[in-house]
């Protein structure tokens, strides 16, 4: 009987470590991206809409969606496979994406 109450706090706690490493690795690649678009804007005057145009990588169970991109601004979003969580931003002329509200600030979806 014990067993089984430990087991019913163990069990909460641990979807909920899960859901909070999902999130920082969706946020962590997002500011990633941000920073492999500067460079690629230093280069080539333009954000790129390509992510294998501008190098970059996400963590494996993470996939990036670019919304858009252009020389006046960026939008991208975050998911992790296997989970409902999204994270998304916008950066310069890039108009708003949900999650995100504000401009350069990533904003996530629990």
């Amino acid at each position: 009987m014990v067993i089984g109450v430990l087991v019913g706090f163990a069990i909460p706690r641990y979807h909920e470590y899960k859901r909070r490493f999902f999130l920082a690795t969706m946020v962590t690649d997002l500011r990633n991206l941000a920073i492999t678009e500067e460079a690629y804007w230093n280069d080539a005057g333009t954000y790129g809409s390509d992510l294998r145009a501008i190098r970059y990588t996400s963590t494996p169970p993470v996939a990036i969606t670019m919304v858009g991109a252009d020389s006046m601004g960026w939008a991208a979003r975050a998911t992790y496979i296997g989970d409902t969580a999204v994270c998304a931003i916008f950066y310069g002329g890039a108009p708003l994406l949900s999650p995100a509200t504000v401009k350069n600030v990533i904003g996530c979806t629990p």
